[in-house]
């Protein structure tokens, strides 16, 4: 053997070279899909593999999939790459789409003894053959969104016409409700640029299509549909969520670079929209249950969808509006009204008929896929996961917190800013006699205000002379009294009071409760009560002493904004030494 001869074993053996790994995913469902659909039911009397037709054009739609992989791995002769193009593809799933849509034509035209009953043969293998051919048609979703809804339409007017009993028409108009709300809300929102929309869209189309995998190749009546029946559209969503899934991707890559906050809003809004849809199915499920108590009298199955199906409901609204009001702390909310759901639903399908083949596409929907995506759009994307964490991580305050107005911002710093000392390093910090009065004590006897160096009062850098806005000159400890604005009665304009003495009056006095100072804190009942007390200091001693909010309610260089919030506490103390003030 000449090694230098020239073979085809070198020959760079690559079938997915240069195809995205979602165009290998998007093609692999699509052959999936049709191989499944071929045993499935595509009318009352037959399946996919009893048809001729429908087995060739079914090998026909799968070889334009497979044929480029081929090709590009040196299996099929390079002369075949003339059947790789996109136009090759489109022509080879045609023929599969134009017998689908044959079998929907023979259903309209059928009188209602010999009706076609669509299977989910049909639905699985048109959305296979929509997916794998990628149509770039703009319109194309809108066609097959108005096709699916104009065939609902007929439904109820078919069923007059042909004489149908009056639940069966009013069970029509029902299902036109159900179907084009859950276009409005899927594929309508899409068209108008909601990318939420085309999201759930391919969520609920996906779900459709599992349920009639597992459980559409039964024989019961709910897993066929005709336009001469009750129902008509559900069984065809997943063909409408393939037109959907271009438009969805575009969509999902032009938003990948958004910041995690708009990517949590977004999953958070999927969540929202899926709860609607609970509602709009649910509210169907118990409707159509009380229209068929009505005609056919009570019995224990529609009782249960009545119940549940209202129950379902109220759950679903409870956690919408917790999801709406706040996403963090309505997300536990969410999450197990997500669990409720299936618990509820579960009743419905057990107690329909004991198997679960008897269950109708839209009890499933409600019962297991719409919790599901529910708790797939609250727990797995990472930017919502991290919006919980931070809320869950944040530190829980025991109330509001005291407000500094903005004013004082130069002088002030906020109070978590200020940093917390401990105990026995406090500048303040003297040995109490805990048995002396609070009244005894004097403003001279308290710890002086901090001074930069010790770094309580005011924040880091900033120093005792800061100017004060709003204020003329520079401001100081000493003069403070002077530079703070009144607040309500002027204080020295009270009876008894001495300018400087630091005592209050007797009506203030009587309005305070007994404060026992606490040994080791650094905050006294007279520093509460000491007009000369730096403002950030006033701040924390409501934070860190309770007890003595009193005292700050009373002292008189106590800011606005921090009497607003001692009065909306609802403490009888704290209001008695406000009413002091006037």
């Amino acid at each position: 053997m000449n090694d230098g001869a020239p073979t085809d074993a070198g020959r760079d053996r690559a079938p997915f070279a240069g195809v995205p790994a979602r165009g290998v995913v998007r093609d692999v469902l699509a052959v999936m899909a049709l191989l499944v659909a071929l045993p499935m039911p595509w009318d009352a009397t037959q399946r996919g593999s009893d048809r001729l037709e429908v087995v060739l054009v079914t090998v026909l739609a799968v070889l334009a999939l497979v044929v480029p992989y081929g090709v590009r791995g040196g299996v099929l002769p390079p002369s075949w790459e003339r059947f790789t193009t996109p136009r090759a593809r489109v022509l080879g799933c045609a023929p599969y789409a134009a017998v689908a849509v044959l079998y929907l034509v023979l259903d309209v035209v059928r009188s209602s003894d010999d009706a076609g009953l669509v299977g989910g043969g049909l639905a699985v293998g048109l959305a296979g053959v929509v997916l794998g051919a990628v149509p770039r048609w703009p319109h194309g979703l809108a066609l097959a969104s108005a096709v699916v809804a104009a065939l609902a339409l007929a439904t109820p007017v078919l069923a007059a016409f042909d004489g149908e009993p009056w639940p069966t028409i009013v069970g029509s108009v029902l299902n036109v409700l159900l179907v084009l709300g859950v276009l409005a809300l899927t594929a309508l929102a899409l068209l108008r640029g909601d990318l939420v929309g085309g999201i759930v869209l391919v969520g609920v189309g996906a779900a459709v299509a599992v349920e009639l995998v597992l459980l559409g190749g039964g024989e019961g009546r709910p897993w066929f549909e005709s336009v001469h029946g009750e129902r008509f559209g559900l069984l065809l969503l997943p063909v409408v969520a393939a037109f959907a899934v271009p438009r969805v991707l575009d969509g999902v890559r032009a938003v990948a670079g958004q910041p995690a906050d708009a990517h949590a809003a977004r999953w958070v809004a999927v969540a929202v929209r899926l709860l609607d849809l609970v509602l709009l199915v649910a509210g169907f499920v118990a409707l159509v249950a009380v229209v068929r108590t009505v005609a056919d009298g009570v019995a224990v199955n529609l009782v249960l969808r009545i119940v549940f199906g209202l129950l379902m409901v109220l759950v679903a609204v409870v956690a919408r509006r917790a999801l709406v009001r706040d996403p963090r702390s309505g997300h536990v909310t969410a999450v197990g009204a997500a669990c409720v759901l299936v618990l509820l639903g579960l009743v419905i399908v057990v107690a329909r008929a004991g198997v679960g083949t008897r269950s109708n596409l839209e009890e499933l929907l409600a019962t297991f896929a719409l919790p599901a995506m529910v708790l797939l759009a609250l727990l797995v994307p990472p930017a919502v996961r991290e919006l919980v964490a931070a809320a869950d991580a944040a530190p829980a305050a025991a109330g509001p917190q005291p407000v500094v107005p903005a004013a004082y911002d130069e002088q002030v710093p906020q109070p978590q800013q200020v940093p917390q000392q401990a105990p026995q390093q406090a500048p303040h910090a003297e040995p109490v006699d805990v048995a002396r009065p609070a009244e005894a004590w004097q403003p001279q006897e308290a710890a002086a205000p901090p001074s930069q160096e010790q770094g309580a009062g005011h924040g880091p850098g900033v120093a005792d002379t800061a100017p004060v806005a709003g204020w003329g000159g520079a401001w100081s400890p000493a003069d403070q009294t002077q530079a703070l604005p009144p607040v309500g009665r002027p204080y020295d304009a009270r009876p008894g009071y001495e300018p400087g003495a630091g005592r209050q009056d007797a009506d203030a006095t009587q309005a305070l409760p007994p404060a026992v100072d606490v040994p080791g804190s650094r905050w006294t009942a007279a520093r509460a009560l000491d007009p000369s007390t730096p403002l950030a200091d006033l701040a924390l001693i409501v934070q860190e002493a309770p007890h003595l909010r009193p005292h700050v309610a009373a002292n008189p260089s106590t800011y606005p904004a921090l009497l607003d919030w001692l009065g909306a506490l609802g403490d009888p103390a704290v209001d008695a030494a406000l009413r002091s003030r006037r």
